[in-house]
């Protein structure tokens, strides 16, 4: 009878009780049925080694997730979600020095993609708005409701709106072109700024999120459980191979002697 038979079908309490809370039972079974399955222990010296094997394993198990959990805890002490924080105005040091409409928490909750459809989005409303300033500059008032009309929905009932809360802005084409001015263009440029700088943003958040003293703890364990590992092992097939060699000379003596 194999080794396998006569061990329980789950891990013993000495090894289950070891699991952090947050830990999986089923895949700790799952781990301990596959090293048993693989190396098909026989008596306490190589099932105790095997458990040696499946205990390594898990813990580098827990160093993978403890390097993603200190990569996202520096994340989020580098990030922000005030606009154009420290961390933002890092990354676009080297720019036009225009202030986007951004965040560094913003930029990180994105990505390429859809950076790239506000890009669109942004430059198709910021044409828009330059097109209805250039027609209030060729027709006046004339041309008012025309330029009214080719401004983006919501950026004509921004528009009308501050019409009529406000006395500031009048609903002529000198209103009109002043709002663009004062308003508008700072607020399109910003977010199209915003959505340009993202992916710079996300490569400086990234990158300042990397604890290097404490990633060389991480491997430096990684490393030790490792060689541990291999030791381990090397003391199992030395002992299943003996184990083997035994059993070969005990039914077929004679041929071990040939």
């Amino acid at each position: 009878m194999n080794g396998q038979a006569i061990l329980p079908n789950g891990p013993p309490p000495h090894l289950a009780c070891g699991l952090l809370a947050w830990e999986s039972a089923d895949e700790f079974a799952a781990l301990w049925q596959a090293y048993l399955a693989g190396h098909d222990p026989v008596g306490p010296a190589e099932t105790g080694l095997v458990e040696q094997l499946i205990w390594l394993d898990w813990r580098r198990r827990r160093l993978r997730l403890g390097e993603r959990a200190l990569h996202m805890a520096n994340l989020d002490r580098a990030t922000s979600g005030d606009r154009n924080d420290r961390l933002t105005r890092r990354a676009l040091a080297l720019t036009d020095g225009r202030r986007p409409e951004l965040s560094s928490a913003g930029a990180v909750r994105s990505d390429d993609e859809e950076d790239s459809g506000s890009v669109k989005n942004w430059q198709e409303m910021l044409e828009a708005a330059e097109t209805a300033e250039r027609i209030i500059d060729a027709k006046g008032n004339d041309g008012y409701a025309e330029a009214v009309a080719g401004l983006p929905e919501e950026t004509a009932e921004w528009f009308l709106d501050e019409c009529e809360s406000s006395e500031k802005w009048t609903a002529d084409a000198d209103g009109l072109k002043r709002f663009l001015i004062l308003e508008v263009f700072p607020w399109f440029r910003g977010h199209l700024a915003g959505a340009q700088g993202g992916p710079a943003v996300r490569l400086q958040a990234w990158g300042e999120s990397l604890d290097p003293d404490r990633m060389d703890k991480l491997l430096a364990l990684d490393e030790r459980l490792t060689r541990q590992f291999e030791k381990v092992m090397g003391m199992l097939v030395k002992l299943q191979s003996l184990r083997f060699e035994a059993r070969a000379k005990t039914t077929n003596p004679g041929l071990v002697a040939g």
